[in-house]
């Protein structure tokens, strides 16, 4: 499978897109779970669409997905002066006003399909402190830490204790952060995400305080017909944290939701993102 991804990786990006509109869209229709969870999250978070729209959002979707995969090759392989000719950053001026300022910053990288390509091409003009899962297979999660921190990325484990990433933070270096997957009985609170209450996180507004940063949103989008990827960082979240858990947790899932609305197709609808309910409710993946 890695020499595979590392072949793909000699395509043009262009060819790469052209193949994973064919290969996702059978994807689509051949893996029924998927695409029900897919659909589940669009008919929850989009009730005002027809299903025929959300349908194409979640044909959409599974296209990039695929795209981001199939190009692995480039995000992980490819030389500096390649992935600054496939990803193309706007919005830099936000994250470099404030590191010249001598602001701390948590980039709000919500799990957009092309957030890896996105954070190792920030890291190529800077360094960058993130944070990973580990993977089940040994080969492969070495291979991810070592691919995605070739530039100047430095990895935390999520189990890291968080003292670890608050000094990071306070050292200078932007804290690539991914908020928001199911966060499970343990360390999630309830709070809305498109009306809906979903596990999450509530460590932003903490990692905020504690580390004395701002906070700047970006999306990573793939750009249609294959012309590249597009990472775009937007001006600082203002009046943020305000120090209550809830409130700050529903303030970064609204950033969340308006970065989802401006790139639905992008947007990894395909996450069980609402699998853990409030008491009482049963799944609504059933």
């Amino acid at each position: 499978m890695v020499g595979v991804l590392r072949a793909l990786g000699w395509l043009p990006f262009p060819v790469i897109y052209a193949l994973s509109a064919v290969l996702g869209e059978s994807l689509f229709w051949l893996f029924k779970s998927r695409r029900h969870i897919c659909l589940t999250n669009l008919r929850l978070c989009f009730p005002q669409m027809s299903k025929q729209q959300r349908l194409r959002i979640g044909r959409r979707h599974f296209r990039l997905l695929v795209c981001s995969l199939l190009s692995v090759g480039v995000v992980w392989w490819g030389s500096s002066k390649r992935l600054r000719r496939v990803v193309k950053i706007k919005g830099n001026e936000h994250l470099d006003q404030a590191q010249q300022t001598g602001q701390n910053v948590i980039l709000l990288a919500p799990h957009f399909v092309a957030l890896d390509a996105g954070g190792i091409a920030l890291s190529l003009d800077r360094a960058l402190t993130s944070m990973y899962q580990t993977n089940k297979n040994p080969v492969f999660d070495r291979l991810a830490i070592n691919q995605r921190g070739r530039f100047g990325i430095d990895l935390f484990d999520r189990k890291a204790p968080l003292t670890s990433l608050i000094r990071q933070i306070r050292s200078g270096k932007p804290f690539y952060y991914l908020p928001d997957q199911n966060a499970g009985a343990k360390h999630g609170i309830f709070a809305p995400f498109f009306g809906v209450q979903a596990s999450t996180f509530p460590m932003l507004g903490k990692m905020t305080k504690a580390g004395k940063a701002i906070v700047i949103p970006c999306s990573s989008q793939i750009l249609p017909w294959g012309r590249g990827i597009e990472t775009t960082l937007y001006p600082p979240l203002q009046g943020f944290p305000q120090g209550d858990s809830l409130e700050d947790t529903t303030r970064m899932n609204q950033e969340v939701e308006r970065l989802a609305e401006m790139l639905p197709d992008d947007y990894l609808w395909s996450h069980k993102r609402f699998k853990r309910r409030p008491e009482g409710e049963t799944s609504v993946y059933d």
